[in-house]
C-alpha cells in the first residue's frame, strides 16, 4: 500500500487539517493564495493521493514575493524511518532526464551536469548526512505535475529528493499568476500522514512534522514575453542576464535538506532572489546544514 503523505512546498502557502493544525501556532499568509491552495488541495484529494499543500516559497529571478504558510512548525526528516525507501541514513536523490532538455538549448546531460555539482557541494559539506546519487531507471518519480495536468502521477519514494526537471512557464501560471515570469524553481516537501487519521506526523516528537521525500521543478520559460525580462536564459556557468543551473539547483537543494532562505543581508546561496553566479556554500548555509543535518547519524 502507497503510504500516505502530505505536500508543502518550498516556495509558501497553506491550508490548515485538523487536530495538528489547532495543536501549532497559526502561520500567516494572503487569503488570495490560500484559496488558491484549497483549490490545489481538492484535486489532490481528488486524486486519492492523500496529500495537501503546506508552505510555497519562490526563488525568483528580479522581485521576491512574501512567504505565506500555514503552520509554524518547521519539516524535518527522521533517522532511521522505516517508511522512507532509503538506504540507512544515506539521504538519496534521483534526476528525472525525460524533462531535462531546456528551450534554451541545454541537453539533459548538461542539466543533470549542473544539479549535480550544485548536490556535490551539499554533499561536500562537514555537517551533511550522506547524500548519494540513484540512477534515473525511467520510471516516473514525479507526483506534483499531473495535479497541473503536466504529468501523469509518478511513483513516490523513488529518491528523498526528485530532480524533476524543467516544465514549462503554464506550470507556473497555473497557480500563481504572473509566476511564470519571475520564478525561476520551486521545490515541493512532502510529508508524511497518519494512515489512520490523516494528520501530519512527528514520530520522533522533535516538533517537526516528517518528510518523506522532495520534488524540484524548475521554469523552463520564465521571462516576460514582452521583453523586459530576457526569457530562455538557462545556461551552465553563464553571468547574468542569463541563469546559471547548478546556482539555482544549489539553493533549490537547500530547500530540499530543509532549510530556508537567509537574507539578505549577509549573501548567502539561500537568498530568496537569484543574483548571479553563486555555486559555493557560504558561512551561513554552511551553518544553516549544521542546524539540520549536525546531529544526524552519519
Amino acid at each position: 500500500m502507497r503510504s500516505k503523505v502530505w505536500l508543502s512546498m518550498c516556495l509558501a502557502l497553506a491550508l490548515p487539517m485538523g487536530a495538528l493544525a489547532q495543536q501549532t501556532q497559526q502561520g500567516e499568509g494572503d487569503p488570495a493564495v490560500l484559496a488558491l491552495m484549497e483549490s490545489a488541495n481538492e484535486q489532490l484529494r481528488a486524486m486519492g493521493l492523500n496529500v495537501a499543500v503546506e508552505q510555497i516559497e519562490f526563488f525568483t529571478y528580479g522581485e521576491g514575493r512574501p512567504l505565506t504558510r500555514a503552520h509554524q512548525s518547521g519539516n524535518r526528516r527522521v533517522p532511521g524511518d522505516p517508511r522512507r525507501n532509503a538506504d540507512g541514513n544515506t539521504i538519496t536523490y534521483l534526476v528525472d532526464l525525460s524533462d531535462g532538455n531546456t528551450a534554451s538549448g541545454l541537453t539533459a546531460a548538461e542539466t543533470e551536469l549542473g544539479v549535480d555539482r550544485a548536490m556535490a557541494s551539499w554533499a561536500a559539506d562537514s555537517c551533511m548526512a550522506p547524500l548519494v546519487k540513484r540512477p534515473d531507471t525511467g520510471e516516473d518519480p514525479d507526483v506534483f505535475d499531473a495535479v497541473l495536468g503536466y504529468g501523469s502521477v509518478g511513483t513516490p519514494f523513488l529518491a528523498d529528493i526528485v530532480e524533476a526537471g524543467w516544465l514549462p512557464r503554464g506550470f507556473f501560471e497555473s497557480y500563481f499568476p504572473g509566476g511564470g515570469r519571475g520564478i525561476v524553481a520551486l521545490t515541493l516537501t512532502f510529508t508524511f500522514l497518519d494512515p489512520v487519521t490523516g494528520e501530519p506526523t512527528d514520530i520522533n516528537g522533535d516538533n517537526f512534522l516528517d518528510v518523506a521525500f522532495t520534488e524540484v521543478y524548475y521554469n523552463d520559460n520564465f521571462g516576460d514575453p514582452n521583453g523586459d525580462r530576457p526569457a530562455n536564459t538557462w545556461g551552465l556557468d553563464v553571468q547574468l542576464p542569463r541563469v546559471d543551473v547548478e546556482t539555482v539547483a544549489v539553493h533549490e537543494n537547500g530547500h530540499s535538506l530543509e532549510l530556508g532562505h537567509f537574507g539578505p543581508p549577509p549573501t548567502a546561496v539561500m537568498n530568496p532572489r537569484y543574483a548571479g553566479l553563486k555555486q559555493d556554500l557560504l558561512p551561513i548555509d554552511h551553518a544553516g546544514i549544521c542546524s539540520v543535518w549536525g546531529s544526524w547519524p552519519k
